[in-house]
Formats: structure tokens, C-alpha cells, sequence
């Protein structure tokens, strides 16, 4: 079932955030190399989690947050090339990747990388 409350909270943020009414820091904090990428995907992500219903899931996409061009553009990308060979991780949680995809998202006019993860399998028995 679609959260349109969720969605549209998301949505409207992000388009303040491309107008540059809403500051990137502001939506994701200091803590980031690229706060503007981070700003997007996390709303990017948000807008699908509330769409889908689905949880655990990520959006990648390219500098400052630019949605990529097209799909083979997505996977030529340094991103998809790590997820592709396996050597992508999440920072600081305990997730691993269950599978990933290029989607096209019209709110972002762009394509932009979907990571669905799951729970690290601990290896303590």
C-alpha cells in the first residue's frame, strides 16, 4: 500500500532542496563527503520505500546528486561496477547487498541505482 503522507513529504523536500530552499546539511546532516548526494538518494529512497512499501532499500546516484542520464550510463558508473564485482558495503550498519538494479525515477528526471539489503549473516556461532 502506497504512503502518499510519506511520499509527498519526501517529494516536496526534494523540490525545495533542488530549488535551494532547503539546505542538503539540513536533510542528512555534516557528517558527509557529498551531503548533496546523500540528501538526494536518502528522499529519492524514501519516495520508493513509501511507494513500494518495501524497506531496505538505497538509492544511488551520481555527483551532487545528479540523477544518471540513462541506463548504460548508470552502468558504467564506479557505483554499479563495485556493486556488479561484489566489493560494494554499506558504512557503519550491518547490511550486505541483496541486489540491485538501474530504475528510472521521474521525480528525479533521471536514472539513479536501487540497492535492496539484507541483514550481514554474522559468522559467530
Amino acid at each position: 500500500m502506497i504512503d502518499f503522507r510519506q511520499y509527498h513529504t519526501a517529494h516536496e523536500m526534494l523540490i525545495n532542496l533542488q530549488r535551494g530552499v532547503l539546505s542538503s546539511e539540513s536533510v542528512v546532516g555534516m557528517d558527509h563527503e557529498d551531503p548533496r548526494r546523500v540528501a538526494v538518494g536518502y528522499l529519492a529512497a524514501k519516495m520508493l520505500r513509501s511507494k513500494t512499501g518495501q524497506s531496505r532499500i538505497n538509492v544511488l546516484l551520481g555527483k551532487n546528486g545528479t540523477p544518471y542520464l540513462s541506463k548504460e550510463s548508470a552502468m558504467r558508473s564506479r557505483v554499479y561496477r563495485s556493486l556488479a564485482s561484489g566489493r560494494y558495503a554499506f558504512q557503519n550498519t550491518d547490511l550486505a547487498v541483496e541486489s540491485f538494479k538501474v530504475v528510472f525515477m521521474m521525480e528525479l528526471g533521471g536514472f539513479g541505482i536501487v540497492v535492496k539489503a539484507c541483514e550481514r549473516l554474522s559468522t559467530a556461532a
